[in-house]
C-alpha cells in the first residue's frame, strides 16, 4: 500500500545520546518532498546482535515510501558506527543495549515526532530487548523477524554453533580482547558481549536464569500487539527456538506467523532484509507497521 504521492527517501545520519556517556550512530530516513502527517507513523527499527545499521537501509527506505513518517536505524554500544573507544570495551555487556541504548533512541524518537505512534521493529535481539527494556508501553505495536531463544541444543546447527560460540568465540576473547568478523554474527564484537551471549547460549533458557538480569520480569509488562514473524528455512529461529522464546511474552497480544521461502529464493536467519524480498516478504510488516493489521495466513 504505497502512497498515492511522489516520495524521496532521504537518508541523514544522526547521534543519539545513551547512558553511560555513549553516542550511538544512528540512520534517519525521511520523505524529503513531503512534510509527515500526523496519521503517519514512525518507525525504529532494532538490529540482530553485531549487524550494522546499514544493514536495514533498503527496508527503511521501502517503509517511508509505504507511508512511514520516519525510520531510524542505529548501531548498539561497541558495534559499527558505535564501536567508541575499544579501551572502553572490557566495561560493557550485552544487556547494556536492551536497557540503555534501545530506551535512548526510542526516547529521542518520541521526542522528535510527539505526535505519531512509535512502531518497533526488531531483528532477532532486537526483538528480545523489547521485554528487557522497560519500555514497551511508548510502542503502539511491534514485530519481530527471527527473534528466538539462543539455546544451542534447539538450534539446527547445534554443533557448529557450539564450536562458534564455545570454543572459537572464546578462545578469540581471550587471544585478541574481542571478536573479529570472521567469528561474530556479524561486526567485529566487544568480547565482554560475546562472553555474555556464549554463556546464554549454554543455558536451556536462554538468559532468563540470569542472576544478572533481574530484568526479565519486565517480559509479563509488555501488552501490545506483538507480531512474530519466524522463517522455515533459518537454522536458528527453529519452531523450538522461537515459539520457547514468545511464551516469555505471555500478556502480549501476540500473533506468530511462519513464512517459507519462495521464488524470492532463501531467507536464512538474516535474508528477511535483503531487497531481493521485497515484493514476497516485507509486505507482511508493512501492513502491521501501516494499519497494524496481523497478517491473513497460518500461525506457528
Amino acid at each position: 500500500m504505497p502512497m498515492d504521492k511522489a516520495c524521496s527517501v532521504e537518508q541523514s545520519d544522526v547521534v543519539i545520546s545513551a547512558p553511560g556517556d555513549w553516542e550511538l550512530a544512528g540512520s534517519l530516513y525521511t520523505d524529503a518532498l513531503n512534510e509527515p502527517l500526523p496519521n503517519q507513523p514512525v518507525v525504529m527499527i532494532s538490529s540482530a546482535a553485531g549487524v550494522p545499521r546499514w544493514f536495514y537501509a533498503n527496508f527503511a527506505g521501502y517503509l517511508v515510501q509505504a507511508g512511514c513518517a520516519a525510520v531510524v536505524t542505529y548501531d548498539y554500544r561497541g558495534i559499527a558506527g558505535s564501536a567508541g573507544d575499544r579501551s572502553r570495551w572490557p566495561t560493557l555487556h550485552m544487556k547494556d543495549w536492551a536497557l540503555l541504548d534501545f530506551p535512548a533512541v526510542c526516547s529521542w524518537m518520541r521526542a522528535r515526532y510527539p505526535d505519531h505512534h512509535l512502531i518497533g521493529v526488531g531483528h532477532s535481539y532486537g526483538g528480545q530487548a523489547l521485554g528487557l527494556s522497560g519500555v514497551a508501553d511508548r510502542f503502539a505495536r511491534f514485530a519481530t523477524v527471527a527473534t528466538m531463544s539462543g539455546y544451542w541444543a534447539d538450534l539446527d546447527e547445534p554443533r557448529s554453533v557450539w564450536l562458534r560460540t564455545q570454543v572459537f568465540g572464546r578462545l578469540a576473547v581471550k587471544l585478541m580482547g574481542y571478536v573479529p568478523k570472521a567469528v561474530s554474527p556479524g561486526e567485529a564484537m566487544p568480547g565482554t558481549i560475546f562472553v555474555n551471549w556464549a554463556d546464554w547460549i549454554r543455558k536451556p533458557d536462554y538468559f532468563f536464569s540470569d542472576p544478572d538480569l533481574p530484568e526479565v520480569s519486565r517480559f509479563s509488562d509488555v501488552t501490545l500487539p506483538y507480531l512474530s514473524i519466524g522463517l522455515s528455512d533459518d537454522p536458528w529461529g527453529t519452531h523450538k527456538a522461537v515459539t520457547s522464546f514468545m511464551d516469555h511474552y505471555d500478556q502480549a497480544d501476540l500473533r506468530q506467523i511462519w513464512l517459507q521461502p519462495t521464488h524470492s529464493g532463501e531467507i536464512g536467519h538474516l535474508g528477511f532484509f535483503r531487497k531481493r524480498h521485497e515484493a514476497t516478504h516485507w509486505p507482511v510488516i508493512r501492513d502491521f507497521v501501516i494499519c497494524g493489521t496481523f497478517p491473513d495466513m497460518g500461525s506457528g
